[in-house]
């Protein structure tokens, strides 16, 4: 059992408590959170002090409608919650315990159909319905397999599930979350003995920076 090493950004986390980020981030931020007792900490005390806060608040009233109105745009929500608490060692990665994922797969993670879109890669679409943006899917990369230099037009956020990658940034395996923006520019390398599989949320397609990568863009959907 390893440290987890690198974590969603402390604004992330605080967004995320305030419900303020798209299902897709959502989805990915609960599964680390599932994973990671540092970060469900960080969230209680976003949350508590939003409570206090709210305490100081000058009561409104609210519309009749107003309740529908929210449930009409939210829709169905309890997908993102864990069905079910179980006892597990932080940091000790399951995806039996990561009930946010599991949650919008059809099938055993074992037996999901992947769609090739490079050599070596390959990427099965999520769908994260909801009011706001996001894109979620998950992605495999063969071992040896670097993706194509690139940056991003907004934030991404992925989760390693198995295997691991290198980049600029650093080494990144299971239960590692890489919360990027588009200062971020690398070019993940995934390396060891099995696949790395990742668990990604993008709001924009990202920017690729060799003539190979943008060419091959519209084809991969990345």
């Amino acid at each position: 059992m390893r440290n987890i090493s690198h974590h969603p950004k402390t604004e992330t986390l605080a967004e995320y408590a305030a419900g303020r980020i798209d299902e897709a981030r959502s989805v990915v931020v609960s599964t680390h959170l599932s994973l990671c007792a540092e970060c469900r900490l960080a969230v209680a005390d976003f949350e508590a002090l939003g409570g206090a806060c709210l305490e100081d608040v000058e009561p409104v009233a609210m519309e009749n409608s107003s309740m529908a109105a929210f449930w009409e745009r939210a829709g169905e929500q309890d997908i993102l919650r864990p069905k079910e608490e179980t006892p597990r060692a932080a940091n000790d990665f399951d995806f039996a315990a990561a009930q946010p994922l599991q949650a919008y797969l059809s099938s055993p993670i074992d037996e999901i159909k992947w769609r090739t879109v490079a050599p070596g890669v390959a990427q099965h679409v999520l769908q994260a319905q909801g009011y706001r943006q996001g894109v979620l899917r998950l992605l495999k990369i063969s071992p040896g397999t670097q993706l194509p230099k690139h940056t991003h037009k907004a934030d991404e956020l992925t989760l390693i599930l198995r295997g691991a990658y290198r980049d600029e940034i650093g080494e990144f395996r299971p239960g590692d979350l890489a919360d990027l923006d588009d200062e971020a520019e690398h070019t993940p390398t995934a390396f060891g003995d099995e696949d790395c599989i990742c668990l990604i949320a993008t709001s924009a397609p990202l920017v690729f920076k060799d003539l190979v990568g943008r060419i091959v863009q519209p084809f991969v959907g990345l």
